[in-house]
């Protein structure tokens, strides 16, 4: 198996030459992303779980987690905001050379919960990290390829990022 073939069905950090333990913690948190989905939808809600091929950590303009995901859970993305109220969410971070993230974003009225996973390095934490802690909220901007977004704001940036000396 090639690498490229290795990487087919993860994101795209996974065919830049990563090593194997980066792409299998990234198994393990989709891996988690559909047991945190099984538990929702045990409790009686629909989920919608994201697929990012990419997530890029910005400090420019639109600044935040820009995630790119396929066509079809774009549209059930923008469906489901357009429809609810997804004004809670939750964070769980692992970190291991790069940082990964499962934001578990919430409509407790619509009893909907979308899954995102997120993967970022140390220059994101220091360069994102730092704009997100001097405005007190990091934003995830989930798009398509046609540049279409859907923006979510976190009022807890230190969910994201490691406290210094972590």
């Amino acid at each position: 198996m090639t690498d490229d073939e290795d990487a087919a069905g993860g994101p795209a950090f996974a065919g830049t030459g990563a090593a194997s333990a980066v792409r299998e913690h990234w198994e393990d948190l989709i891996g988690d992303m559909e047991a945190t989905a099984a538990e929702f939808e045990d409790a009686g809600w629909e989920t919608l779980q994201l697929h990012p091929g990419d997530v890029t950590a910005v400090t420019g303009d639109r600044w935040g987690f820009d995630v790119l995901v396929p066509d079809d859970e774009f549209e059930r993305l923008r469906e489901w905001v357009d429809a609810g109220d997804f004004d809670e969410h939750d964070v769980y971070r692992v970190e291991s050379g790069i940082h990964f993230a499962l934001v578990v974003l919430k409509d407790e009225g619509g009893e909907r919960a979308v899954c995102c996973p997120l993967y970022y390095d140390d220059a994101a934490v220091e360069g994102l990290g730092e704009v997100a802690a001097g405005e007190g909220r990091v934003y995830t901007h989930v798009r398509n390829l046609a540049e279409e977004y859907v923006t979510f704001s976190h009022e807890e940036p230190e969910l994201f990022f490691p406290a210094d000396g972590d």
